[in-house]
């Protein structure tokens, strides 16, 4: 392995000069300041993509559940009420059609994004995932609402695919906003 000696103007070795007393080479602190300047910059585009997701988490998933809670809630009020077991629950929760609601717009985003910048293929990969959801939640959600439905297979069924999406999206989500936030 070969080493290479820098010789300052005066003829002496580069690390027994100034930089090597413990003095410090404006050059060098300049390289510090930008190193900190620019950590200070990713320390707020990190905070800025953790917000963005937890508004996707607050405004897309939780306000599509209100819905279902808001069923449940409403039904301990009224006379008669019987508690529903877990799985009849979650068949009545319409999560087919939460899934395809979160898949569109996990589309739309992808494909704006995709619009605008580089191509990533993991983005394009996902937005696809979302795609092929999209579609068999809207083959299979009108059997959700049969009279003649086996209420614990609907609920596993869209339960699978409501975390499924949950999980696609929220990657596409991720991706869109990673992008956007490296190129600002």
């Amino acid at each position: 392995m070969a080493t290479t000696s820098v010789s300052s103007p005066g003829g002496e070795d580069a690390s027994s000069g100034a930089g090597a007393s413990g003095e410090t080479v404006p050059a060098q602190s300049q390289s510090h300041t930008l190193t900190s300047a620019q950590a200070q910059v990713v320390a707020r585009k990190k905070k800025e993509v953790w917000v963005r997701m937890f508004l996707w988490f607050f405004l897309s998933v939780v306000f599509a559940l209100l819905p279902t809670g808001g069923q449940y809630l409403n039904g301990r009020q009224t006379e008669g009420f019987h508690q529903p077991g877990f799985w009849e629950w979650v068949s009545r929760a319409q999560l087919y059609l939460v899934s395809m609601g979160l898949a569109v717009a996990a589309v739309g985003e992808a494909l704006m994004h995709l619009w605008k910048s580089n191509q990533s293929f993991r983005l394009i990969l996902v937005t696809i995932t979302n795609m092929l959801i999209m579609l068999i939640a809207a083959y299979l959600a009108p059997g959700a609402d049969s009279d003649k439905k086996i209420e614990a297979v609907v609920g596993q069924q869209s339960l699978m695919m409501f975390v499924t999406v949950l999980v696609t999206s929220g990657v596409s989500t991720w991706l869109c906003v990673k992008e956007v936030g490296v190129q600002q």
